[in-house]
């Protein structure tokens, strides 16, 4: 009877184990554009929108939830922090939200390090929990203006050829390039996905090793006594 009790326990312990690296899957789609006003739905921020300014879509494509840090990360050389903060954010697989960037995001001389150098533009972080089915696990994602391109590309007025940097008007440097470049870019897009697992119980696998090295030192012992 101890010989299958402790068999049981050692396959539970294997199912336990097994469970607890389940994948989750994430598919984040994001959206870039420059507009007199927001071309997205589902805004969560109370910025001060200029006349025109950019905006961002966070869209959840996968088969999870979303829950937890929703921020942007965008530093002035000139007005200092212009970011967004929302600790708690929540997007439902198949929900979108959308975010403005404050004032005219072209008038700041760009994001994230010195003024007029080649920096990677507003960064959009993101950091919590997905869940889907009963499973759940953690995700850190990040991508900058640096990184969503439209795919078409333009010389702007300061001689430049780009297809990225949509949120600060499209100047790479953090040049103004004017409501009518601005305005006319066109849409940014970049899709961030992966699977991640959620990490065993700490002493699970040692424990299930532990008791299947007891199972086969006890068989041993048996077939002396009977040998």
């Amino acid at each position: 009877m101890k010989h299958w009790a402790l068999a049981i326990s050692i396959g539970l312990l294997g199912l336990a184990s097994r469970q607890a690296t389940a994948a989750v899957e994430y598919r984040f789609d994001l959206t870039t554009a420059y507009a007199t006003s927001n071309p997205f739905p589902n805004r969560i921020d109370n910025a001060e929108a200029g006349a025109d300014t950019g905006y961002l879509l966070i869209a959840n494509a996968g088969p999870s939830d979303y829950r937890g840090i929703i921020r942007v990360i965008a530093v002035s050389p000139f007005a200092g922090d212009q970011g967004f903060d929302l600790p708690s954010g929540f997007i439902p697989s198949g929900g979108s939200v959308s975010i403005a960037m404050p004032h005219d995001f072209s008038d700041m001389g760009g994001f994230n390090g010195p003024a007029f150098f080649f920096r990677p533009g507003a960064i959009v972080y993101l950091e919590g929990i997905v869940d889907a089915n009963g499973e759940s696990a953690p995700v850190k994602v990040a991508a900058a203006d640096l990184d969503i391109h439209s795919g078409v590309f333009r010389v702007d007025p300061h001689g430049l050829t780009t297809d990225n940097f949509v949120l600060q008007g499209g100047d790479p440097f953090g040049f103004d390039n004017g409501d009518e470049f601005e305005t006319t870019q066109a849409w940014g897009h970049l899709t961030l996905s992966g699977t991640v697992g959620i990490p065993a119980p700490p002493g699970l696998p040692i424990l299930a090793a532990a008791l299947g090295g007891l199972l086969v030192a006890r068989q041993r012992v048996l077939a002396k006594r009977h040998g």
